[in-house]
């Protein structure tokens, strides 16, 4: 079924179960979202798209430091092969996000255990710096910076709901939606016939990593591991990377971006907030 046919169903099964009145604000909840999948091939890739490698910048953008140490391109977020079905407010020069992130590759490397070290505990631990695709070209990080394994990545279009957990815990984090609409979302899930779950017609709608998914995943709703909490509304989830063995984090572990909508649309990156959540 294709994501518009989910939306369609996923508003009709809502109105079905909690009504005319609740049923489309619980709807509402669903982001348009990519799950992401490293391929072989570059030209199965969703524009320039990609894990590791250089990065994208505008000439003239400084690669991004702390205290001397440059910081290691995660990933190029293409924002523009994301389009028609991408609905965050991206401002204008903003087709191309580059994160990055603190890691200690090179200042550890004859360490194996401490080469897997990287830290996201402060602004300072990543960056996100947008490039414009019209004039951006790639660049190199420093002497001393590392270079990741450059992987083209193919995202898919999904439906992403928020997990519900811990949502009836703390409502007055819900700005855009009372408590009564994440109640009565919670109810949903439990209310679901058969069929609609798992192997269903919304099959991938509950936003929670199938056996044989990585859990990569842009925009939509993050998947909030070990009960984190979930993110407010007014919040966009730009990037979420699970495990991955050419990532120096813990073996089992993901880590989000997020920012707020109002900072995203004024393209100030520098709100981007990072939560790592290990098993």
């Amino acid at each position: 079924m294709l994501p518009d046919d989910i939306t369609t169903e996923l508003t009709r099964l809502c109105t079905a179960h909690l009504g005319a009145e609740t049923g489309p604000r619980v709807a509402a909840l669903a982001r348009n979202g990519f799950t992401l999948s490293p391929v072989d091939d570059g030209a199965g890739a969703s524009g320039r798209f990609r894990f590791g490698g250089p990065a994208l910048l505008e000439p003239g953008t400084p690669w991004p430091e702390f205290e001397g140490t440059p910081l290691t391109l995660l990933a190029v977020v293409d924002t523009d092969a994301l389009r028609p079905w991408l609905d965050a407010p991206l401002p204008a020069g903003a087709g191309l996000l580059n994160v990055f992130y603190l890691g200690y590759e090179s200042a550890l490397a004859d360490d194996v255990a401490a080469s897997r070290q990287a830290h996201f505990e402060a602004p300072m631990d990543w960056r996100v710096v947008p490039a414009d695709p019209a004039t951006a070209v790639e660049a190199a990080p420093p002497a001393g910076g590392v270079v990741l394994p450059a992987r083209p990545v193919r995202a898919d279009p999904v439906v992403a709901l928020p997990d519900s957990t811990g949502s009836h815990l703390a409502p007055a984090r819900h700005e855009e939606n009372t408590a009564e609409v994440w109640e009565a979302f919670e109810r949903l899930l439990d209310r679901l016939p058969d069929g609609t779950g798992k192997d269903g017609v919304l099959a991938g709608i509950r936003n929670l990593p199938e056996s044989g998914d990585d859990g990569h995943r842009a925009f939509g709703w993050p998947w909030a591991m070990q009960g984190m909490p979930v993110p407010v509304e007014t919040r966009v989830h730009l990037l979420q990377l699970d495990t991955d063995p050419a990532w120096t984090w813990a073996d089992c572990g993901m880590v989000t971006f997020e920012i707020p909508a109002d900072a995203l649309r004024a393209g100030d990156f520098s709100q981007v907030d990072c939560t790592m959540e290990s098993c």
